[in-house]
């Protein structure tokens, strides 16, 4: 009996000591592929939108600065163009969807922390999607960091909100108008400028009156295209002042 114990002994550990075989020359290699950053944010926002392979779709990434760390962090851009079209068709209504600039929730944007790795779910910006969004960055809380600045059309219309991002979330603190009635007789524009705060750290916004280059609209897509020339003027429309413990910007009554 000790003979046959003995022998599967043997029979076991002679199993367990065989490697696999795979099938490939076991000297090569297999190379881990890591995952781009790049590529962990489109993974993101085609699951977040679930977007389908066959959606034709745009997105921008752009980086900077935006908190207090030393990390660096990530606005992503998203415009759905595509989806916008067709489902005015499906809707039935493609001249009246057009005539308002196929307005909607077709472009997004999203925040990714450069600390944490963590992306926000879409922060929608209803708009026209036959204009992407704009990004823009300057030191107005703070000039330690960072806010950023999201330019958007409606119709013949340009705004602009203005976001801090609080504990890795984008807060938005302010909004005002660029241009409006473009393409119109009485086409308006303004500029935006920051001064020292008054009542916190934060500057202060200045929207003064400005000039601007009008536009002859040939086709109605012309106006979402159009980048106009802008010029300030000295003439104050009013300044607007931030409010810590609301975390948002007013205007002196």
């Amino acid at each position: 009996m000790k003979y046959i114990y003995f022998s599967l002994a043997l029979l076991l550990v002679s199993a367990c000591s065989e490697k696999p075989t795979t099938g490939t020359d076991e000297s090569v290699d297999q190379e881990v592929v890591e995952e781009t950053l790049e590529q962990k944010l489109v993974r993101h926002v085609e699951g977040n939108l679930s977007i389908l392979g066959t959606e034709k779709y745009t997105y921008q990434i752009y980086s900077e600065y935006l908190n207090g760390d030393d990390s660096i962090d990530y606005i992503i851009t998203v415009n759905r163009l595509e989806k916008a079209l067709d489902e005015a068709i499906e809707s039935g209504n493609t001249a009246k969807r057009a005539e308002l600039g196929y307005m909607g929730n077709y472009n997004y944007f999203f925040y990714m922390d450069g600390a944490s790795k963590t992306i926000t779910t879409a922060i929608p910006v209803p708009s026209s999607p036959y204009t992407e969004l704009s990004i823009g960055f300057a030191n107005i809380r703070t000039e330690a960091y960072k806010d950023f600045m999201i330019d958007f059309r409606v119709r013949n219309s340009c705004f602009r909100r203005f976001y801090t991002v609080m504990k890795t979330i984008p807060a938005q603190t302010f909004e005002t108008k660029i241009f409006d009635f473009l393409g119109e007789e009485n086409v308006e524009a303004y500029s935006v400028s920051f001064q020292e705060g008054s009542y916190s750290l934060a500057k202060d916004i200045y929207v003064y009156k400005a000039n601007i280059e009008n536009i002859t609209i040939n086709s109605p897509n012309d106006v979402y295209k159009a980048q106009p020339k802008i010029t300030p003027t000295d003439q104050l429309e009013r300044k607007w002042f931030f409010n810590e413990q609301m975390n948002k910007y007013y205007t002196e009554k």
